[in-house]
């Protein structure tokens, strides 16, 4: 399986951004994100691929090399002239996790993690380039977070990836954790929703980039992304018009790009 040796993607769960990789906390969680592009005609063979990777992260768990994974379907944009059409999420302890599943590799590693699969199937896991194509790899860092007791694997998540201005990242995490995350908190408590987090872009970055952050919305169902969240703004700032709200919030950051993604299948 030589397709896969050079993972490069890595996102990260921390509490402040950081542009020095070597001063990221070791105890943080971080996560592999991956971005794929089915190629046409291959959704079926693709989601059958994935099925079989499952596994195969089921065994990396029991291992020790990861503490999750899993893949998530876009839903907005979507279509053939999207970027990609799946993203799948592989969740690791800490940053040497990520040193130990780079080295995984090996070939008796991965005998040990394919054992228990048919021939069919270590046929189509070999065969995963056949099916897509893997767009892109980022590292990235989510900061603070909220989510309503018990919740987990929640199947909606929107994504609004942003643009930070320069020397702006400590208005930008003040602004989501005071101001913001407060009126989360009430949507959840009202149930209009099932958590929310703040994530920042580790790497690739450079004025290039489009983007350095994210907000995640998160929701169980459907329906739960069309409740009236405005009414939590109102409890929570009474004395603030819709306006000046706005204005506070949009001086911290530009929206790049809004996803709405399902999610399809996990290991936990």
């Amino acid at each position: 399986m030589k397709t896969f040796i050079s993972i490069l993607t890595l996102a990260v769960f921390s509490l402040f951004f950081n542009e020095n990789l070597s001063a990221q906390n070791a105890d943080n969680d971080y996560v592999i994100v991956e971005y794929m592009k089915v190629k046409p005609g291959m959704t079926d063979k693709y989601l059958e691929c994935e099925k079989v990777w499952k596994l195969i992260h089921q065994e990396r768990k029991k291992a020790g090399l990861i503490i999750g994974w899993e893949i998530e379907e876009m839903m907005y944009p979507s279509g053939t002239s999207s970027e990609y059409d799946y993203l799948t999420i592989t969740h690791l302890k800490n940053w040497d996790a990520i040193g130990k599943l780079e080295a995984s590799w090996d070939d008796k590693t991965w005998a040990m993690l394919t054992k228990n699969l048919t021939a069919a199937q270590k046929e189509t896991a070999n065969n995963t380039d056949q099916y897509r194509d893997l767009v892109k790899r980022e590292i990235w860092t989510a900061g603070d977070m909220v989510f309503a007791l018990g919740s987990k694997n929640q199947k909606y998540r929107v994504e609004n990836f942003m643009s930070i201005p320069d020397g702006g990242w400590d208005e930008w995490t003040e602004t989501e954790s005071k101001f913001v995350k407060p009126v989360h908190e009430k949507n959840i408590a009202k149930g209009n929703r099932a958590g929310w987090l703040m994530g920042f872009m580790v790497l690739p970055r450079g004025g290039d980039y489009p983007y350095q952050a994210s907000t995640v919305d998160i929701f169980n169902t459907w329906e739960d992304m069309n409740k009236d969240e405005g009414k939590a703004w109102k409890e929570v700032y009474p004395d603030m018009s819709n306006d000046r709200i706005g204005k506070k919030i949009e001086a911290t950051r530009t929206i790049v790009k809004t996803e709405v993604r399902r999610l399809v299948d996990f290991v936990e």
